[in-house]
């Protein structure tokens, strides 16, 4: 497992994760180091993923995800590549054998800019083999649900019922756009432990908020700040889990990575993503 996190405002999008891959089961340290984030240039993108990394006959995910972005296929359609993508990910499955469903277990995190009626939108598309955030269960037949997220959470929308493919739609998406564009707007979205993760993201939203409140901000526009709000959670909880946890259950940890991309294309990094 990992934990990655993303955030989208009027600014940008950002991403964020750990760099923890375990073994399922025995929880031995794969790999404490290489990035989980992907540059996807052709579509103004960034990939992140959790769950499975790797396999014995030398696949991963990271790898996959690499390839897979230096080729979209020809398309300029985040929606597209993003259907491409889980087609294409459930046919690598399932030429595989699996001792049982939970080990094929795994999501992703794509942002793309759309252009629509002149404007740059960002939208964040989750893929996921998982039924719900338990990560208790996974869709038959190693299919991958794919979901837009922004309009849905926009509107307060329970998953995956309300993540409805109509909200690609024009309408749909002008009102996200209005709405980080009238609003000091923040969509955060957080796979792989929320129950850890998110009362430390509310820890720092809410620093944030106070330092905001007094005046205090430096500059709440640039993109550094935006890779802090996104990493400074993963960095705790991985702090954390290294103080309290026993060392067979630690899921989350290693180097962290961020990356955030603005509607133009422009890439920055804390990290050396």
């Amino acid at each position: 497992m990992t934990v990655i996190s993303t955030i989208i405002t009027r600014y940008c999008t950002a991403h964020a994760s750990d760099s923890f891959v375990t073994e399922f089961g025995s929880g031995k340290i794969r790999e404490s180091q290489q990035s989980k984030l992907v540059r996807l240039p052709a579509l103004r993108g960034a990939i992140g993923y959790w769950g499975l990394a790797w396999l014995d006959d030398g696949w991963n995910t990271h790898q996959w995800l690499r390839d897979r972005a230096k080729s979209t296929g020809g398309t300029d359609s985040p929606s597209a590549f993003a259907e491409d993508c889980a087609t294409e990910l459930t046919a690598e499955l399932r030429r595989r054998t699996w001792a049982e469903p939970l080990h094929s277990g795994l999501g992703i995190h794509f942002t793309a800019y759309e252009f629509i009626s002149g404007y740059w939108i960002p939208e964040l598309f989750v893929l996921s083999r998982w039924t719900d955030a338990t990560y208790r269960e996974v869709l038959p037949d190693y299919r991958f649900r794919v979901t837009r997220e922004t309009y849905a959470t926009l509107k307060g929308l329970n998953p995956p019922e309300g993540r409805s493919p109509e909200f690609g739609q024009v309408d749909y998406r002008l009102k996200v756009h209005a709405a980080l564009h009238d609003t000091p707007l923040m969509f955060q979205f957080n796979n792989g432990d929320p129950a850890l993760f998110n009362p430390i993201a509310n820890c720092v939203l809410n620093t944030f908020a106070q330092l905001s409140d007094r005046g205090q901000l430096s500059d709440p526009s640039s993109i550094k700040t935006h890779l802090a709000i996104c990493r400074r959670p993963v960095e705790i909880v991985s702090k954390l889990l290294a103080d309290f946890a026993a060392p067979a259950t630690r899921l989350i940890g290693g180097k962290p990575h961020d990356l955030a991309v603005t509607s133009g294309g422009v890439y920055q990094s804390t990290t050396g993503d």
